[in-house]
């Protein structure tokens, strides 16, 4: 048990000395953080993309008809083959995949700024490709007449009938005919409704004055699609002898794979001279990528930097401890402290002194990350503590520091104990 105790007396001087302690954890402390801080983020954000991919739309790629060009061509039903057809090309795996167009928009009367009741025409699997899922009832089925629909959660309320259930009717103000309701979806939570098709948190303070403009200058508009954020729409399937325009087109896909899928549909469809939209998170699929990945090299560079440097500040500190307490040792030594004793003491020290600025390091880096997570607009931005690369920065810290703690040692335990009296 004798390293406990010194242990024990090493923390002890080192908390006796809080300033030049500080100053010698520097390059520890800075090493660890930026090893942690980086992995944190990744790690978190892909995390929470893979458990909750389809809240924040990190599986979904939503494409529209590129409106901008003089002969621009608007989506018809037959494109939603083409456009499966392109996204199943290397082997994609296609969770779900459907078209709609909106029919109408119903506003009450009696409400100023009130959330509007969306009837939406569909084709294919249009619900659970926008990430929808029920809770009672079923989706519409390809055989269901235009008399069928699924509902939103926000729709009762909005009719004011809180318990709408399947087999219940409603007819929406305009609309020809009632519908029965066969579907009723979950309610969604408050972050993917205010989440965007580019993976923007809409509420995020920062949204409006750095997402906003940065996305001008990419030259990505805005467009009218406020319904996909309600919760207030209505789903049924357009009569056979209704127009075959579609507004949108919905894929969902692993979130991996979404960036590349959505850069071969829009390719594919550009060959077949119909210009496209797509509008999938961005900074997301960046983080899923492997070019990310490819900065781990550079993270570890700097890493090693840092813990180099603050090796050489300990050693040299050390060093300096070592000539300055040579009183202290030339005591111990004649207590009957032998050589060994002596270079034990101050290994110990270093560890102690490594193993402390690695958890500052930890806890500096951990704090750097959830500062990062937190000014991010992109929703799903988010950290967690990296065990591999944590534990390795810590290990790596602690083995640096004892080694560049081995020279004072040695050179503290070789100390004439005679000379060290006489020189008192």
């Amino acid at each position: 048990m004798r390293w406990i105790a010194v242990l024990a007396t090493a923390l002890r001087r080192l908390r006796q000395r809080p300033v030049r302690t500080f100053l010698l954890l520097q390059g520890t402390i800075w090493g660890v953080a930026v090893a942690i801080f980086p992995s944190a983020v990744i790690q978190g954000t892909r995390e929470a993309a893979r458990s909750q991919g389809t809240e924040l739309g990190a599986d979904r790629i939503a494409v529209r008809a590129d409106t901008t060009p003089d002969n621009a061509k608007g989506l018809r039903r037959a494109d939603l083959a083409t456009v499966r057809r392109a996204a199943e090309a290397d082997g994609t795996r296609l969770l779900a995949s459907g078209a709609l167009r909106v029919a109408r928009s119903v506003v009450k009367a009696d409400a100023d700024g009130a959330v509007p009741l969306t009837v939406l025409e569909t084709f294919g699997a249009a619900e659970p490709a926008r990430g929808l899922s029920l809770a009672a009832g079923r989706w519409l089925a390809p055989d269901d007449g235009p008399g069928k629909c699924v509902v939103e959660a926000g729709v009762g309320p909005w009719l004011e009938d809180p318990s709408l259930a399947p087999g219940d009717e409603i007819q929406p103000a305009g609309w020809p005919t009632p519908l029965t309701v066969v579907g009723v979806c979950r309610a969604r939570s408050a972050q993917a409704r205010q989440t965007n098709d580019l993976g923007f948190d809409l509420e995020h303070p920062l949204y409006k004055k750095i997402g906003v403009p940065l996305l001008f200058a990419m030259g990505i508009m805005p467009v009218p699609d406020d319904w996909k954020r309600t919760d207030c729409c209505v789903y049924v399937r357009a009569p056979a002898d209704a127009s075959d325009e579609v507004h949108w087109i919905f894929l969902r896909v692993p979130p991996d794979a979404v960036s590349t899928t959505a850069n071969r549909v829009r390719d594919h469809m550009t060959n077949a001279d119909k210009a496209i939209v797509t509008q999938y998170p961005l900074v997301l699929p960046l983080i899923m990528g492997e070019t990310v990945d490819r900065f781990a090299a550079v993270n570890l560079a700097m890493f090693l930097a840092c813990l180099l440097m603050g090796a050489v500040v300990m050693m040299n500190v050390a060093l300096l401890s070592a000539l300055t307490r040579s009183r202290e040792i030339a005591i111990r030594r004649t207590e009957g402290a032998t050589q060994r004793d002596i270079a034990f003491q101050f290994l110990v020290e270093g560890f102690a002194l490594s193993l402390v600025g690695a958890g500052l390091g930890c806890v500096l880096g951990m704090l750097l990350a959830h500062i990062r997570a937190s000014l991010e607009p992109v929703a799903g931005f988010t950290w967690s503590f990296p065990v591999r690369e944590g534990s390795w920065a810590v290990v790596l810290a602690v083995v640096i520091g004892v080694l560049a703690s081995l020279l004072p040692a040695l050179r503290a335990a070789n100390q004439d104990p005679v000379r060290g009296l006489a020189d008192e």
